[in-house]
């Protein structure tokens, strides 16, 4: 089970206004035919909401209205059996914890109080609950580098509650590790490639996830390095000293003639220059993160979206084609001119921006195409590639591998370009201003610089385990919450033997 898999099953809530009706319904219900479920109600949501400022709990008027619901139903079942809402304990405490900032024992403290103040003898009940969850917590405590799982769901869990970067980034930070990376401009005229060594991730808002936002300058394309998300910069401060290392007024180019290569799997564009090449790395089928080290520019397209990851004989194959791009003979080509179109827009799968950079060089026409999104669809590419040859370029179609729109977003995983119907539109768009584009003689540029940030690192490993072990560890909350279910109801009957 991936991160994304299991954030839509645990946080998909269902809107506010349906809850609201659902919330009047029942408790007209409960007024009606059973007025103790009605008080529990009661009871229950003001107990959440005042908990809001006592326990910091991180809920807005959805959740509240979710969790009461939840919690009443699931206590009305075993009220139904023993006359005990205590049953709804275990799931109350739980959800009270890890979306609160004050701990166990004040969240086990304030949860009981709905539950004591209708049934004071519930209270064996809810130590036997409040000891099955400690010791799911105990369980929890599984290290994770400099970390446990608890902390790790703890954080995400706020995380995703507040949307504030900072409680996943904190403990993002704790574990990471030191890379130094190049950021790589190749100026043309006023309109830059902007690249990094660093991986635009790992997900909506937290840390390198800004990175290509932060590189969308005026006249400014971000282009995605070879590079793995072992390299997400860890937190926004790293992000930002990654951004304040770019310089683009570095040493002066002289175009030559592009050429291409190709092997079975992969398609190499090279736009070569006097002293640097740039080489971009196009899948034919599929295409994802690689690493190959190389004093040049070289790009990954990330442009034949697919789930899963390339094989080592796939990155042998990439490595060399950029090998030999590296060495390969190219004549000089003089006055190249171009054109930069940048289209500002947002659509399920595109996060900022569409552009093309159009060189010609007179006998050959290129089109860098870049789509601000995770990845491209190969058929959407496909079609990409075939309108821009009506119009006499070869389109070299890239993605910027932005996970600004992936990771832990409700309802929503991995979406490349063509992936949204309003793709096609705005791919339109931005053909139609490419064919009014004017262009001019271009001066070509290149700077690179170093610069050290905290990255994920191994830990970026850890975290695709951590999502693995996660799915087991839901399953195993639930067998508590039956349990404890099935422990309140029997320590009713007792009590009342």
């Amino acid at each position: 089970m991936s991160v994304v898999e299991l954030s839509r099953k645990l946080f998909t809530l269902p809107n506010e206004g349906y809850l609201a009706v659902i919330y009047s319904v029942i408790s007209l219900i409960f007024v009606l035919y059973s007025f103790s479920a009605f008080i529990f109600l009661t009871i229950i949501t003001l107990t959440i909401v005042f908990s809001i400022k006592l326990l910091r709990l991180k809920f807005t008027p959805r959740r509240v209205l979710f969790l009461s619901l939840l919690t009443t139903i699931l206590g009305m079942s075993s009220f139904v059996i023993s006359g005990s809402f205590s049953g709804s304990f275990f799931l109350f405490l739980a959800v009270m914890h890890f979306c609160s900032e004050r701990g166990f024992i004040p969240a086990a403290a304030v949860s009981s109080i709905p539950y004591l103040i209708l049934e004071p003898g519930s209270i064996v009940s809810i130590l036997i609950s409040s000891a099955l969850f400690y010791l799911f917590l105990k369980l929890m405590e599984v290290r994770i580098k400099n970390s446990t799982m608890r902390e790790f769901a703890e954080r995400f869990v706020k995380f995703w509650l507040t949307e504030e970067a900072k409680y996943a980034e904190e403990i993002l930070l704790r574990n990471s590790e030191e890379f130094e990376g190049r950021v790589k401009c190749l100026r043309m005229n006023d309109f830059r490639l902007v690249s990094t060594d660093f991986h635009p991730g790992p997900f909506r808002d937290v840390g390198g996830a800004r990175l290509v936002n932060l590189f969308d300058l005026p006249n400014t394309v971000y282009i995605h390095s070879p590079t793995f998300h072992g390299r997400d910069p860890v937190s926004e401060e790293d992000v930002l000293r990654i951004r304040e290392a770019l310089s683009c007024d570095g040493i002066e180019l002289k175009p030559m003639r592009p050429f291409e290569l190709e092997s079975e799997n992969f398609r190499v564009y090279c736009l070569p220059f006097d002293k640097k090449r740039l080489i971009f790395v196009s899948g034919k089928e599929r295409i994802d993160d690689f690493i190959v080290e190389s004093e040049n520019f070289v790009v990954d397209c990330h442009n034949a979206n697919f789930f899963g990851a390339l094989e080592a004989e796939e990155v042998r194959e990439i490595e060399q084609l950029v090998r030999k791009a590296e060495v390969m003979h190219s004549e000089p080509s003089n006055n190249v001119k171009g054109a930069f179109v940048k289209i500002s827009a947002e659509t399920d799968s595109i996060s900022r921006y569409v552009s093309a950079v159009l060189l010609d060089y007179g006998s050959l026409k290129y089109a860098i195409v870049v789509f601000d999104s995770n990845n491209v669809e190969p058929q959407f590419r496909e079609m990409v590639e075939r309108r821009f040859s009506e119009l006499g370029f070869t389109a070299i179609v890239c993605s910027t591998d932005n996970h600004s729109k992936t990771g832990i977003r409700v309802k929503e995983s991995y979406r490349p370009a063509g992936g949204s119907k309003r793709d096609k539109e705005l791919f339109e768009q931005l053909l139609e201003a490419c064919k009014k584009a004017e262009f001019e003689s271009v001066d070509f540029r290149y700077s690179e610089s170093l610069v050290r940030a905290k990255v994920l690192g191994s830990l970026g490993d850890e975290i695709e385990k951590l999502s693995g072990r996660a799915g087991k560890y839901v399953y195993l909350f639930f067998v508590f919450i039956f349990l404890s279910w099935l422990l309140a109801i029997v320590s009713k009957v007792i009590y009342l033997l």
